[in-house]
């Protein structure tokens, strides 16, 4: 929901419109006007009209008089450089250089009676000095500096928003008749196509109705000079609008039939305010003219677009305080969910964990460290280590070695058989005495256990004895120890084979 203030000050008043908008939503919340004899400035007749109004952006905009408005057309190819292409054409229809003024445009649609291969375009030209001084005015009176500063009747243009009929394919003619001047507005299909000011209002009549009544022709005959179509409706809004005799005075000197102010589409808006509506018209333009689909042009360009302050940010300290302090809020319960999440989490696998370890270590224990070194204790204590410390060619080697001299024993292999740590040997030598040396032999080799000569077979024809040694290769991981709270495996009897005979 956002607070929009509309300001339009004129010679004799000040006119203030605020407008709250929520969801496509526009309702009217206040209409007031201050006049400038009941106070001694401008700024001081702002402030009274302001006082008690709470809104976010404001908006205002210079007289007519005080601007210059021109509609244009160029070629197509233009719009690759418009913005330099647009400020030569409008300089030299100016009598001022652009270096002292600022300048605002926007883009029309094509109409048909538009040339071909060309743009329409609405540009609007104002003194830098005249806007910064309108903007120094409304911050004095309401203490914010307008977010936009319209041209002239332009602003009108905005009521098509809320009044559907305004934007119609026929010409509608405007008239903002106030106490000194005036300002005439064409609308075509809901965008200004001419504006012009008249320097005469109300002030003089009748005494000044036929002077007033020659402007106003030329008005509309400029209108039509340029190609413009008779108008299809035509409205009086300012304070001049209620002026007895007006509407028998446009009939009858110009032929033109004065048709009542369309109602705005505003909610909250009562009988009394509807019938005010055409007074407050401008404000009420301004006021839509801070939304997205404004119509008319802004004059905060160039350097007086750098010159707005924070005054907004600073007037909604508080609300964004109060966002921050909800984000922050929201944020710490949402911690608190995400830790109350991985805490329960944690507890559900530290009872996995005791219940992995009782089953598997015969030790429940939740801690990641404890767990890890069983493990580890678990893996080096397996008695089937892939990578023994002493393999098949080792214990062949270390047999070779420790065998007695060739001068003092013979001795021959006839199978060795090695299979995870289990050797047997059938070898042959001369005597059964001599199968016992190499057996003593073996047995003074740490690696070495249960060294034992089994059966032994003396060779026929020949004068040698054929015998099978057999022992367990364990050192180190070798080693075969026992789990902790396991029984010891029972040694299973060894069988012999019988040797063949050769």
């Amino acid at each position: 929901m956002a607070r929009w203030l509309g300001i339009d000050i004129t010679e004799a008043a000040v006119r203030v419109a605020l407008l709250r908008t929520a969801y496509r939503k526009v309702a009217v919340e206040a209409l007031r006007e201050e006049t400038l004899v009941a106070h001694e400035t401008p700024s001081a007749a702002l402030r009274a009209a302001t006082t008690g109004l709470r809104f976010e952006a404001a908006a205002a905009a210079i007289e007519g008089r005080r601007s210059f408005l021109r509609v244009l057309s160029l070629p197509q190819a233009a719009q690759k450089d418009l913005a330099n292409v647009l400020s030569y054409e409008v300089e030299a229809t100016l009598p001022l250089e652009l270096d002292d003024a600022v300048m605002d445009h926007r883009l029309l649609h094509k109409l048909p009676t538009d040339e071909p291969q060309t743009i329409p375009i609405l540009a609007g030209v104002a003194y830098t000095e005249e806007v910064r001084d309108r903007i120094g005015l409304v911050l004095r009176g309401c203490g914010h500096e307008p977010a936009r500063v319209g041209v002239g009747a332009l602003p009108i243009a905005n009521l098509v928003q809320l009044a559907p009929g305004l934007g119609g394919d026929a010409p509608v003619g405007i008239l903002e008749l106030d106490e000194q001047h005036s300002d005439f507005l064409v609308l075509k299909r809901g965008e200004p196509r001419f504006a012009r000011s008249i320097l005469r209002g109300v002030r003089g009549l009748p005494e000044t109705a036929e002077a007033l009544k020659n402007e106003i022709s030329q008005t509309i005959g400029a209108w039509r000079m340029q190609g413009g179509e008779a108008l299809g409706a035509f409205y009086v809004i300012g304070s001049g609008h209620a002026t007895p005799g007006l509407q028998g005075f446009m009939q009858g000197k110009l032929g033109l039939d004065v048709k009542d102010f369309p109602k705005l589409q505003l909610e909250g808006m009562t009988a009394e305010q509807q019938e005010q509506a055409p007074r407050y018209a401008k404000a009420i333009g301004l006021a839509l003219s801070l939304s997205r689909r404004a119509a008319d042009l802004n004059l905060r360009q160039g350097p007086l677009e750098a010159q707005q302050s924070y005054q907004f940010v600073r007037d909604k300290t508080p609300l964004l305080a109060g966002l921050a302090a909800a984000i922050f809020v929201s944020f710490g319960f949402s911690i608190f969910a995400e830790m109350r999440a991985l805490n329960t989490e944690k507890e559900s696998l530290e009872r996995q964990l005791e219940a992995a370890t009782q089953s598997n270590f015969g030790k429940k224990t939740k801690d990641v460290k404890a767990a890890t070194q069983m493990l580890e204790d678990a893996i080096s204590g397996k008695t089937d280590d892939p990578v023994p410390r002493i393999d098949g060619f080792g214990v062949m080697v270390e047999f070779s070695e420790r065998l007695p001299p060739a001068d003092k024993l013979t001795h021959d292999i006839a199978e060795f058989d090695y299979n995870r740590g289990d050797v047997k040997i059938q070898g042959i030598v001369p005597t059964i005495d001599d199968a016992q040396v190499v057996a003593d032999k073996m047995k003074e080799h740490e690696c070495f256990r249960d060294v034992n000569v089994g059966r032994t077979t003396r060779l026929k024809n020949e004068e040698k004895q054929k015998y099978t040694l057999e022992f367990t290769v364990a050192c180190g991981a070798q080693e075969k120890k026992p789990k902790a709270g396991a029984k010891a495996p029972q040694a299973k009897p060894k069988k012999e084979k019988e040797a063949a005979e050769p």
